[in-house]
């Protein structure tokens, strides 16, 4: 269930022998990758808020036990909120660590820190990198399409819309200046074809990286050109004006 759920995230480079962490030589991952899983887990509100708790009591019928959280980020590091700490003898000293200001939240993955204060010091310089270096910045002018697409023997001899979008991201000058925008979009519309049908995609990358991705559909019911179209579409032909050379 972990390797589908890590497949339906686009992860290509894991794989979980185990769900404990444990050494297995058909273990792995990447930095990129658990960035991607901790994004994805911390939209969980449970999952949130436990890697945000410093120290918890928990009880066993009459034991009780306070349990604290090995992540010191979370006690030395005013913007901290997460996320886990980690060790095996072959992985070493392993952090993913989260951050929040007012309006970004940022994720830092340190893998094979030969100490815990290294982990932990990486982590928050990467962070602090992060806050320094990146700003909200609205890409809408980016966001604007129009999509026309011709229709074979339809009711309609084009199928138009304007497409628009509105979004902020944290991102560089020099990074917002390198955003291009890809579409793919079907060549024709062979009737009949109903309002809600996939049309295409628009994709905005910055580099190789994936930034915006917005699937188009049909916004209106395309059906085959019926008798009544044809005489009406003759009837347009004979009447269209004249022009005298």
């Amino acid at each position: 269930m972990m390797n589908k759920k890590a497949r339906e995230l686009g992860i290509t480079d894991t794989s979980f022998a185990n769900p404990h962490g444990l050494d297995n030589e058909n273990h792995y991952t990447s930095a990129k990758s658990l960035a991607i899983i901790t994004k994805y887990a911390l939209n969980n509100k449970i999952i949130n808020d436990v890697v945000n708790t410093k120290t918890a009591t928990v009880n066993f019928g009459s034991f009780t036990k306070t349990l604290n959280n090995t992540n010191s980020l979370l006690r030395t590091y005013d913007k901290a909120d997460g996320v886990k700490t980690g060790f095996t003898n072959g992985a070493n000293r392993c952090l993913v660590a989260s951050a929040s200001n007012e309006t970004n939240r940022y994720i830092a993955v340190v893998l094979g820190a030969d100490t815990t204060q290294i982990r932990f010091n990486t982590a928050k310089e990467i962070l602090e990198k992060c806050f320094e270096r990146y700003e909200q910045k609205d890409i809408s002018k980016y966001l604007n399409f129009y999509v026309n697409i011709p229709v074979v023997k339809g009711n309609i001899k084009n199928y138009e819309r304007k497409i628009s979008d509105n979004l902020s991201i944290p991102i560089t000058d020099e990074e917002y200046e390198k955003i291009y925008i890809k579409q793919d979009i079907i060549q024709n519309i062979i009737p009949p074809m109903q309002s809600g049908e996939k049309i295409g995609k628009i994709t905005a990358y910055i580099d190789d990286e994936i930034i915006y991705e917005k699937d188009i559909f049909l916004e209106e019911d395309i059906k085959k050109k019926n008798v009544i179209d044809y005489i009406i579409e003759s009837l347009s032909n004979m009447f269209l004006p004249i022009e005298v050379i």
